[in-house]
């Protein structure tokens, strides 16, 4: 009974996990359709993407007191809801400024349900004693290849995005009334000497180091997998010399060993310990980008990029789930800031990359790649002590 009724919760999370993943993927498949619709230029458009990605950091900056005040439970079905709603509506833009707008909405309701999403599966693994959060992120992973894949088929079939955001927004909310009642109701974290002033209100307190350094790891983690989909095609296909379609295939290659990797991360977990898993991840990301930036074929340009996708596959779920665990710090508050250290680092390695490609060239500047994966090395030494 009690397994019946972890499987049940475990796939009501991971139910919410698709829904940024999916919205993300539809959305960016569509992106030159909408570049049309709204008579953008490159320059407007990359304005818009910017805006995007600041609005979810600030959803992810707003998450922590909005859970602790109305819990991870309704912030995550209100937030999920709402982009749903936003999605077709982003469609229906006719200038940059309406798309801009609609792209605040979506990246706060992402912001916020990152943090909410990621909070019910830390206490879902508390309160079942089971590892589950690579399934979990494995979702959000599945929703991205889905969104993109029927953006991709409604696109050659020109149908326009408003009727395949519509579409595919209906297809997943059909789950949506199975999954709601099942959704955990927050734990309640005791302190015994809580900091709090004479009127009761508790004291800004910062969040334990080893928080930080997961927060931490995690952004090189993102920002690592940031250079794949965002500088991967374009290196395949100028300075590798590969045709525009297989070029394409980078980070189809990348995300599909990911969701693989990540469906049987947990059950890996019960075998090896986290120390093992993230040190030999990161060790085998380290031979994948190697490959990448050292082959001359395509092909094992892109068997490199596959290498890097099943090694990093495990460490984030693994980076959340053990800040998640620290005694004393409740799930949101862990989550909130590896949120937020992570997307820092997905935000500032792309302007980077561009930099450097400028002065010095892709080839070089993807080095920076290389780098962050061996600073995942480093980061498996948080992992020498076991689970509690």
């Amino acid at each position: 009974m009690r397994w019946t009724r972890f499987v049940k919760a475990k796939a009501a999370c991971a139910y919410f996990f698709v829904c940024p993943g999916l919205v993300y993927g539809s959305f960016t498949a569509r992106m030159p359709a909408l570049k049309a619709q709204v008579h953008a230029n490159e320059a407007e458009l990359g304005l818009v993407l910017l805006i995007f990605g600041c609005a979810g950091f600030v959803g992810l900056l707003l998450s922590a007191p909005l859970i602790r005040r109305f819990s991870s439970r309704l912030v995550v079905r209100l937030s999920t809801l709402a982009l749903l709603c936003f999605l077709p509506l982003c469609a229906l833009a006719q200038s940059p400024e309406m798309l801009a707008l609609g792209c605040v909405c979506m990246g706060l309701c992402i912001g916020l349900a990152d943090v909410a999403m990621n909070t019910q599966a830390i206490q879902l693994e508390q309160r079942f004693a089971v590892s589950c959060m690579a399934v979990m992120h494995g979702g959000y992973s599945l929703g991205g290849v889905l969104g993109a894949l029927t953006g991709a088929l409604f696109a050659a079939l020109n149908v326009q995005p408003v009727w395949n955001f519509a579409l595919v927004v209906l297809l997943y909310a059909c789950a949506r009334p199975w999954t709601v009642p099942r959704l955990q109701k927050d734990m309640v974290i005791r302190r015994d000497n809580p900091k709090a002033t004479p009127g009761g209100r508790r004291r800004f307190a910062m969040p334990p180091l080893f928080i930080i350094l997961c927060g931490l790891t995690a952004a090189c983690a993102y920002a690592a997998e940031g250079t794949v989909g965002e500088w991967g095609a374009l290196f395949l296909f100028s300075v590798k010399g590969a045709e525009e379609g297989t070029a394409a295939l980078v980070y189809a290659c990348f995300s599909v060993c990911t969701v693989s990797c990540r469906m049987v991360a947990d059950l890996a977990r019960t075998h090896f310990s986290d120390f093992a898993i993230v040190l030999g991840g990161a060790l085998l990301a380290v031979l994948g980008m190697s490959t990448v930036l050292c082959a001359q074929s395509p092909a094992l340009c892109l068997a490199g990029y596959s290498c890097m996708g099943l090694g990093m596959a495990p460490i984030v779920p693994i980076l959340f789930s053990r800040g998640g665990s620290v005694p004393g710090v409740d799930a949101s508050t862990a989550s909130a800031v590896i949120s937020v250290l992570a997307y820092g680092g997905l935000l500032l390695c792309p302007p980077l990359i561009g930099a450097l490609a400028h002065a010095h060239g892709l080839q070089q500047a993807l080095h920076v790649a290389l780098i962050l994966c061996l600073f995942l090395v480093a980061g498996a030494f948080l992992f020498r002590k076991k689970r509690g």
